[in-house]
């Protein structure tokens, strides 16, 4: 053996070493019990804008503790009280954490003063926090045929560049579907333009956090803002987990609450998932089909079934109908748990959803929620160059 590929060779063991680790960090991550120990007097707070159930705030406390660091949420607004509530719970914070409102009411214009309403918004924020940010994304999305790309809730994302005038964060995570920067508003490049003009450095990146271990295929559009210099995108990568991964060890876990009960199909639908294992099939004939889904379908994911040696598809609200997009479980008739679904969002056990009675409400907190992985790589990315 060459010296060249004896080095080769050793880098290609420690590659391997630090993705066995990564793997197994993960893993403890996703299925642990108990929620992380509230940080008293955190290194840095964090503000979570349209933070739904929390996925950005919990991957991002989580980066700063594998970075060694402590990162406390001051704040959480959305304007569904719901899935505040199961974020709440989950990390044991104080009523004054989260804030239910309206951010397009809350919120004065770009350029313009801080307002009464703001100041009593983000009273006590101490200046300098991270802030994160998942401004809805229905106006962009691909499945939104009527007004794809020109809807007025995509200004929503200006949300990041006034709030980021009034708290002057450190840094600043937005997250979002991958079109958005195609956006006919030019919401992206008004936010980049004012983020510009206040200082900070941009660049975005569209991910497929498949490619970050999220076991799932899902491409989202990422814009990070940092003082005193951009952010490298040199974020770790790791071969895609599959099903499998995520949640094999739930195929016999019998919980009590809605969180891990499947939804009752229609005996048409429970026909045609028992047709799908007992042919060993994973896209159900067009035969088979609605009649509507029949011909000039462009989605062959829908009535399908999920593989467990491949990332599952994007998880969206639907996972619960198998006409939704390829929700079957991978071994047995039925559609996906709320529990299963939460797993391959990469949203750990120790998240209050089984608190929550009602399947459509999990159902929108887990299918928007934004998979935590995401945020703890940044996190630690932002640490690990000092600009967090």
């Amino acid at each position: 053996m060459t010296v060249s590929s004896a080095h080769q060779q050793q880098h290609r063991l420690e590659l391997d070493s630090e993705s066995a680790e990564r793997d197994r960090a993960d893993s403890r991550f996703l299925k642990q019990k108990n929620g992380p120990a509230p940080v008293v007097g955190p290194d840095f707070e964090i503000v979570d804008l349209f933070a739904g159930c929390g996925g950005l705030t919990i991957g991002a406390i989580e980066g700063a503790r594998r970075a060694g660091r402590g990162g406390g949420l001051a704040l959480a607004v959305d304007n569904d009280s719901a899935p505040l509530s199961v974020l709440k719970d989950s990390l044991g914070l104080p009523d004054r954490c989260v804030e239910t409102a309206d951010l397009s009411d809350a919120l004065g214009p770009v350029g313009s003063a801080s307002t009464s309403a703001e100041q009593s918004l983000f009273a006590g924020i101490r200046k300098g926090p991270l802030l994160l940010a998942g401004p809805p994304c229905q106006g962009h999305s691909a499945l939104n045929n009527h007004t794809r790309h020109d809807d007025p809730r995509n200004d929503l994302y200006l949300a990041v560049g006034r709030v980021a005038r009034i708290l002057k964060p450190t840094a600043a995570i937005v997250e979002n579907v991958r079109g958005v920067g195609s956006d006919r508003r030019s919401s992206v490049a008004r936010c980049v333009s004012v983020l510009e003009e206040l200082g900070y450095y941009v660049s975005a990146r569209r991910i497929d956090l498949a490619t970050i271990g999220v076991p799932q295929r899902r491409v989202r559009h990422v814009l990070v803002a940092t003082k005193g210099k951009t952010f490298e995108w040199s974020l770790p990568t790791t071969r895609p987990r599959d099903v499998r991964w995520a949640i094999e060890d739930l195929v016999s876990h019998a919980g009590s609450t809605a969180f891990d009960k499947p939804s009752t199909p229609t005996p048409v639908n429970r026909e045609r998932m028992e047709w799908l294992l007992k042919n060993g099939e994973f896209n159900l004939p067009n035969e088979r089909r609605p009649v509507c889904h029949q011909s000039d379908h462009s989605y062959r994911s829908m009535y399908g079934r999920l593989r467990w040696d491949a990332p599952a598809q994007t998880i969206t609200s639907g996972f619960g109908s198998m006409g939704q997009g390829r929700y079957v479980h991978p071994s047995k008739p039925r559609t996906l748990t709320p529990h299963e679904a939460a797993r391959l969002q990469f949203l750990p056990d120790y998240m209050a959803f089984e608190s929550v009675e009602r399947r459509g409400q999990l159902a929108q907190m887990i299918g928007n929620a934004a998979p935590p992985l995401l945020s703890t790589i940044l996190v630690e990315a932002l640490i690990d160059q000092e600009l967090l």
